[in-house]
């Protein structure tokens, strides 16, 4: 399996996940027996070794996620998680490991991958738009992503 990165804001799929899985408050992945993510590496990213970042699959219906269950990932299960513990528990997560979200990819991974920082941010962003931001982890969620711009806006002006 080969994945292709397409800029999250030239991507239809990837605008398309954001807006229904805030209207459904539901974000679908593939899980094998041990609960872990469909994965795969980077095509883009590579970690301090060289080494391909890895990539963590999601997908905004569960036929998406379906149509993905192929090659390595066949056994997998497909699995439903609500758009808060999504954001609140596996973005964080998946931001503190240096693991990237894999966003729409179709069968042949071709999707957008992202930083989860700027997922949550886009996804905080279509809360807001669509007047969904009333739910207690929002102020905490806001507040880790406005430090993270605020560390990279750092690190930009020092390269």
């Amino acid at each position: 399996m080969m994945n292709y990165m397409t800029p999250p804001n030239s991507d239809p799929a990837y605008a398309e996940f954001v807006r229904t899985v805030v209207a459904t408050q539901t974000v679908y992945t593939l899980q094998d027996g041990e609960d872990y993510f469909a994965e795969c590496p980077s095509e883009v990213y590579e970690n301090r070794f060289g080494e391909p970042e890895a990539v963590y699959c999601f997908w905004h219906s569960s036929e998406n996620a379906a149509d993905c269950r192929c090659e390595e990932w066949q056994d997998y299960r497909i699995v439903s998680i609500g758009l808060v513990d999504f954001m609140y528990d596996i973005l964080i997560d998946m931001d503190q490991d240096q693991v990237l979200a894999g966003i729409a990819f179709d069968p042949n991974l071709y999707g957008t991958e992202i930083e989860p920082i700027e997922l949550l941010g886009d996804l905080l962003d279509e809360l807001t738009f669509a007047g969904r931001d009333d739910f207690p982890e929002y102020d905490e969620l806001q507040g880790y992503r406005l430090e993270w711009e605020r560390i990279m806006a750092c690190q930009e002006k020092l390269h």
